[in-house]
């Protein structure tokens, strides 16, 4: 098994969007209005990151199958100080979970981040998401007491996480 981690071009956005729209009915499936998570497809998450042509994303690949990603840039809250990076998301496919695939996409997610200069880092977490949660607090995240409503079908909580890069 060949492990893989590197920078996304614009020709992995299919496979991105297959692992965003499949990522997204295994972790909140329950937790999150099934409408909502009906009216998403394989196309319309590709047609995401077509639209933003794959920047600022890293990848992980097995055996040259994509099977996770992550999504970085400049933190978008209104708080955010500029030194602020954030992490827009990280998947992996249920199937390729525990296997240190998102360590390894968060590690050089962050890396990315310092190198663009930013000092710290923060990401958002479903509420009701104990298992991401755990992962950014093992990763060395922790809560800075911001929670915002998102509606997603259903008003849902998140909370934020931050981390000093």
């Amino acid at each position: 098994m060949q492990i893989e981690i590197r920078k996304a071009r614009i020709a992995d956005a299919e496979a991105i969007g297959y692992v965003h729209y499949h990522a997204w009915l295994e972790t909140y499936a329950g937790c999150i209005d099934t409408k909502y998570l009906a009216g998403m497809s394989e196309q319309k998450s590709a047609e995401i990151f077509k639209k933003n042509r794959c920047q600022d994303m890293i990848v992980a690949g097995i055996d040259q199958k994509i099977v996770g990603f992550c999504g970085y840039g400049k933190a978008r809250d209104e708080d955010a100080a500029d030194t602020c990076g954030e992490i827009h998301g990280i998947y992996v496919l249920q199937k390729y979970q525990r296997m240190s695939l998102g360590k390894q996409l968060l590690e050089r997610a962050k890396m990315e981040l310092s190198s663009q200069g930013y000092q710290t880092v923060c990401l958002w977490v479903l509420g009701t998401n104990q298992s991401a949660m755990d992962f950014y607090e093992k990763n060395g995240f922790f809560l800075d007491g911001k929670e915002k409503i998102e509606t997603l079908g259903k008003p849902i909580v998140e909370k934020r996480y931050r981390c000093i890069l």
